[in-house]
């Protein structure tokens, strides 16, 4: 994406300047010049004139200083080092406690100016729609606040209203992302192998779901329709009258946060992380259908002694042949079987084009014999993952999103267990639902729907083939079918080849104007009348013309001279 390009959907120039100056400040010049953004627009550089790189980053505490330029440019930025923070597979363990620290909290918006918001959205004044509206916020994020309120029928609520104008500085500012991970990708070869531009549109994914609150009414409604026969588990009711794409309205849980189970007994606390640990088991083994942040602020202790689980902003989702894969890993791994559980993890992923399958197994094998023959009860499960993920991006091996998403949330469930009830046995809880996991895949009607699938999908590809054939034929008759080659390394090429051919046509035009102001100062004087000008006096029209012209000329020529002696220096 060009910058001209990037300013048609962001036009806000002080912004780029914002953010090149403060990643200048914390001593990232360096990165932002191998980037050769002044390549795409010389003028970019004299942004970050006024403030100079301080000392090499990676001296200065490389991970920290990262952290803190996220937080300085504020939510977008924020959320991507929190989607990173929980991304071992992208980012080392320095990285992730960094970006871990992160804090999206704000004061939130006063009432004049959050209530005219959630009017408008509402399309009705609050009176109208609420018997009792807290003006005050109870919570606050980047995102939105949440306020209490009554409706009219006495059903106490939780009003999420997201802030006014939220959703342009996210979009502008994923606009600017997505082009900084072009040039990464393009120009800086240890940190392309991590994929940038995907691990953007990941986010852009995961940014563009927070801000729908519509999806996440959905996703509340789904999980309180799957987990309603669970006695257990409590998940508040969707009231999508009042639901659109900026207002949720959500049942108000009585319950005390899992912030405070401290305060129960230790029998109390036993059951509750029965409860919750069977919950998530059944959602990632069985369901395929998963919260995927439970940190303990969206976790509650209700009344009846059961969980209320709340904000499904993040979820993730398992296809039947992923859990298939994990339930074969997980026999390999209580077998000791490194080299099928090495396979089963690579059909996980994907290799990236320089990595090292022999380093994969090596590294793979360490860690099973590590952990095989352990005690069920002395193994880690949070340390466990994150091992296996640190694994697969030592070795560029690139996981589907579902896959780590489950990872993160095993491992904010287990540390959340363990500070509720340090006894609770994790292993005792994964192991019924990993069984009904491999018996449901050894199951014969199972078996048989997946190979009724998979004849399906051959079927209708045996089906579709002819008529695929011909219109590669006909195309091929009509000169449409088109082969085109893309060679990753040509792209400084071409971008030099172009910027050459831009000053040819500068240098061609430039040579015309000066040539048609020498033919007009020389054979125009008669035909263009003199003028009066201020100081200068009485002077022919024709001169003004031609200063004029070869003035601009000029500059256009040292404009060039410039260029070519930067590119060259």
């Amino acid at each position: 994406m060009r910058v001209w390009e990037m300013y048609k959907t962001y036009g806000n120039i002080m912004r780029l300047r914002q953010i090149l100056t403060v990643l200048a400040k914390r001593g990232f010049s360096h990165f932002l010049a191998r980037m050769r953004i002044h390549d795409y627009a010389p003028w970019i550089g004299r942004l970050m004139d006024p403030v100079k790189d301080r000392g090499d980053p990676v001296g200065r505490d490389l991970p920290n200083q990262l952290a803190q330029a996220f937080q300085e440019l504020g939510p977008a930025f924020i959320k991507l080092g929190q989607l990173l923070a929980t991304r071992p597979d992208i980012v080392s363990e320095d990285f992730q406690q960094a970006f871990a620290r992160l804090q999206d909290k704000v004061e939130p918006l006063p009432p004049e100016t959050i209530v005219p918001a959630l009017e408008a959205s509402l399309g009705r004044p609050l009176d109208g729609v609420f018997r009792k509206f807290d003006r005050n916020a109870v919570a606050s994020g980047s995102i939105g606040q949440a306020h209490n309120a009554t409706l009219p029928g006495g059903e106490d609520v939780v009003v999420k209203v997201q802030r006014p104008g939220i959703g342009k500085v996210i979009q502008d500012d994923l606009a600017l992302l997505e082009w900084f991970a072009e040039l990464i990708e393009d120009h800086i070869p240890e940190l392309s192998v991590v994929r940038p531009v995907s691990i953007i549109q990941e986010f852009r994914r995961a940014m563009e779901n927070e801000l729908d609150f519509v999806g996440e009414a959905s996703y509340t409604s789904k999980f309180r329709e799957m987990l309603k026969d669970d006695a257990g588990i409590a998940v508040p009711k969707v009231y999508w009258e009042y639901v659109s794409h900026s207002v949720l309205v959500l049942e108000r849980l009585r319950g005390t946060p899992l912030t405070r189970a401290g305060d129960l007994s230790a029998e109390h606390r036993g059951r509750i992380a029965a409860v919750l640990a069977d919950c998530f088991m059944r959602q990632c083994f069985l369901e395929g259908f998963f919260h995927a942040d439970p940190h303990p602020g969206n976790i509650f202790i209700m009344p009846d002694g059961g969980v209320g689980l709340l904000d499904f902003g993040q979820v993730g989702r398992l296809s039947e042949e992923q859990r298939h894969v994990l339930g074969f890993m997980l026999v390999a791994l209580v077998r000791g079987e490194t080299d099928a559980m090495a396979d089963l993890y690579a059909e996980i992923g994907e290799f990236s084009p320089d990595a090292n399958a022999a380093n994969f197994r090596q590294d793979l094998a360490g860690l099973v014999d590590r952990y095989f023959g352990m005690p069920a009860d002395r193994i880690d499960f949070a340390s466990l993952i994150q091992e296996l993920l640190a694994v697969a991006r030592r070795n560029g091996l690139h996981l589907p999103r579902s896959f780590v998403m489950l990872s993160k949330s095993l491992v904010t469930i287990a540390g959340v267990l363990r500070e509720l009830y340090p006894d609770f046995r994790l292993d005792a809880a994964v192991k019924p639902f990993a069984r009904k996991l491999v018996l449901g895949m050894a199951n014969p009607a199972a078996a048989a729907k997946r190979g009724w699938n998979t004849a399906s999908r051959i079927l209708g590809l045996l089906r579709r083939m002819p008529d695929d054939a011909k219109d590669l034929v006909e195309k091929a008759k009509a000169g449409k079918f088109t082969i085109v080659f893309h060679h990753e390394n040509l792209h400084d090429v071409v971008e030099r080849i172009s910027r050459s051919f831009d000053r040819f046509a500068f240098g061609v035009i430039a040579a015309a104007v000066i040539i048609g102001c020498s033919i007009i100062l020389v054979s125009g004087q008669n035909a263009m009348p003199a003028s009066d000008l201020p100081i200068v006096g009485r002077v022919p029209l024709s001169v003004v013309v031609a200063f004029v012209g070869f003035f601009g000329s000029i500059l256009v020529v040292l404009y060039m001279a410039w260029g070519i002696f930067r590119d060259k220096s």
